[in-house]
């Protein structure tokens, strides 16, 4: 699933979000895919002690954007198949897993965002996150995270198991 918390939504101008311009105007929701949503490199220290890079095998991952509601959100649904190989750039040990998800998020209109997981999905948090990192986890089962209008994460609730990525690229 495409959840990459905290400062990389800014890093990437939406990696998470989808415009509210991608709504129809006829008030119907729009399908279209979203390609390579999970390709970053991020430097030593951001998510791991080391330098680590992930790019989808398989992408299949689709969003379905509604129209915004009276109150000015607009809710993306994110489904589909993705599956990523994540790589520690220093030694080049690597590992391919599904995140799949699904997840909802929920734009809010201040420019900010509450994002709820289901399935197995990347959970990164950055050490500028409200909810310091660094981690990278993937976590199977469901998590919810708000975004200020910085991009900053929260991570509000969490179930299930966290398999963490950076001691299996050590």
């Amino acid at each position: 699933m495409i959840v990459v918390l905290g400062t990389l939504l800014g890093m990437f101008g939406g990696v998470l979000t989808a415009s509210p311009a991608l709504a129809s105007a006829s008030g119907k929701p729009t399908r279209v895919p979203f390609p390579d949503a999970e390709t970053f490199d991020l430097a030593a220290g951001m998510a791991c002690s080391f330098e680590v890079a992930a790019q989808p095998v398989i992408n299949k991952e689709f969003t379905k954007t509604f129209p915004p509601e009276p109150n000015g959100d607009v809710v993306v649904l994110i489904n589909g198949r993705l599956v990523e190989q994540v790589t520690n750039v220093s030694t080049g040990k690597s590992i391919t897993v599904n995140i799949s998800g699904p997840a909802t998020e929920v734009l809010h209109s201040d420019g900010s965002a509450t994002l709820t997981v289901r399935g197995s999905s990347f959970l990164i948090l950055f050490p500028t996150d409200i909810t310091p990192g660094p981690a990278f986890l993937i976590n199977t089962g469901r998590y919810v995270a708000t975004f200020n209008a910085a991009g900053q994460a929260t991570l509000i609730s969490q179930s299930g198991t966290q398999f963490d990525v950076c001691a299996a690229l050590s």
